[in-house]
Formats: structure tokens, C-alpha cells, sequence
């Protein structure tokens, strides 16, 4: 498996791929974050190279939609759980609760919270467009102030606006 590290306006984050798919994206110092020296250290590495590419044009169109072969190692309630993320658009935010209630599980909040946490795609998996059910910023492994950026610049771009 590879690593590489590169910069976005919120700080130095890490791709981690294996030759077929992108395994997690983190940020440098962030909670569940792994080891990098586990990894072989391979920044031009082509799924690697994309994330990058993907990831920037993210942070200057937060409309951008992704298009990276993902294969995080989560269980198989945490794959449901992300993919009703994958669903959220940009500029628009969901509670946790919501997401329980789209899995037919309406009394797994806290399960689903666990699983939030825990998602190894950050940003392209957009764990950040979760909110507690008063509106609030309730956790992120990124950090509070990274989440409420992301959101803000989301809510800004001129096609969540419209």
C-alpha cells in the first residue's frame, strides 16, 4: 500500500491507495487517523496523483463530484452508513438521525454516529454534512473549525446556492 501528502487550504492531508482503489483520505493529526510509515511513501503513484488532483479541484469548485475507486476497509453496516453520505449533495447537510431513518434504523443514531466518525474518505465521502438535530456541528475527526469551513464553503459555491 502507498502514501502520499499534499496541502489543501485547511491543512496537509494523506492519500492512502493500494494499486486499485483509494483506501482513506485524512488529514494530517486528525482522529482514526493511521500510521503513514506503514505505507510506502509513493506520491506519484497514479490513484494517488488523482486524489490530489480531485481534492484541490474540490477545494476551488466545492461543487466538484468525485470520481476515485474507493475501497475503505469498514464493516459492512459502515459501507450503508457512507453511502447514504455519498448521497448528500454539496451545500446540503443531514442529522445523524436522518441517516439512521434512511437506513430504516431509526433507533441506530449513536451506531451511525460510531460509523461517521470513523469514515476513512473524508471529504469525499462527506462525513462533514452531518449536523446533531438542532442544527449544531456535532463531531468530526477533522476538527469542528475544518468542518464548519467545509460547510461554509459549500453553502457559498453558486451551485449549492441556486
Amino acid at each position: 500500500m502507498y502514501y502520499s501528502e499534499f496541502s489543501t487550504p485547511l491543512g496537509t492531508m494523506y492519500a492512502v491507495a493500494d494499486s486499485q482503489h483509494i483506501l482513506g483520505l485524512y488529514y494530517q493529526g486528525q482522529k482514526y487517523c493511521p500510521d503513514m510509515s506503514q505505507y510506502q511513501y509513493e506520491p506519484e503513484q497514479w490513484l494517488l496523483e488523482a486524489a490530489t488532483r480531485q481534492i484541490q479541484r474540490y477545494f476551488s469548485d466545492p461543487c466538484f463530484e468525485f470520481d476515485l475507486p474507493l475501497n475503505p476497509n469498514v464493516t459492512s453496516f459502515q459501507k450503508s452508513v457512507l453511502e447514504v453520505l455519498r448521497q448528500i449533495p454539496a451545500g446540503e447537510t443531514l442529522s445523524y438521525q436522518q441517516v439512521a431513518n434512511r437506513l430504516g434504523k431509526p433507533t441506530a443514531t449513536r451506531a451511525v454516529a460510531s460509523a461517521i466518525a470513523k469514515n476513512p474518505v473524508i471529504i469525499v465521502i462527506p462525513c462533514h454534512r452531518i449536523i446533531g438535530q438542532d442544527g449544531s456541528l456535532r463531531g468530526f475527526a477533522a476538527g469542528l473549525e475544518r468542518k464548519r469551513q467545509l460547510l461554509v464553503r459549500e453553502k457559498g459555491s453558486s451551485r449549492a446556492a441556486a
